[in-house]
């Protein structure tokens, strides 16, 4: 399933587009790493915050949108002074 990525949370618009090209890079590395398609990751994602039951293959995909969740936010927040920031990873 072919999805677009980006970027959503109170400080999102904060950052700059070439900040959110390395976190969306960062990402698709996961993603790519895992052979992994973002948008399934995002449907379990999706399931498991609406606390539905998933099933084990659906836990991994989590396990891999949480890691490029991390890595996005990281490559994104790199050098930013705030501690406290809200920006997720997200289907556009």
């Amino acid at each position: 399933m072919q999805v677009e990525l980006g970027f959503i949370g109170e400080h999102a618009p904060l950052a700059s587009g070439e900040e959110i090209s390395t976190g969306l890079d960062a990402a698709y590395k996961v993603f790519a790493r895992h052979g992994a398609d973002p948008g399934i990751c995002a449907e379990a994602n999706l399931k498991l915050e609406k606390g539905e039951l998933l099933t084990k293959d659906e836990a991994l995909l989590c396990v891999i949108w949480d890691e490029a969740d991390d890595k996005a936010f990281r490559a994104v927040t790199l050098g930013w002074l705030a501690r406290d920031v809200d920006i997720r990873l997200a289907v556009k």
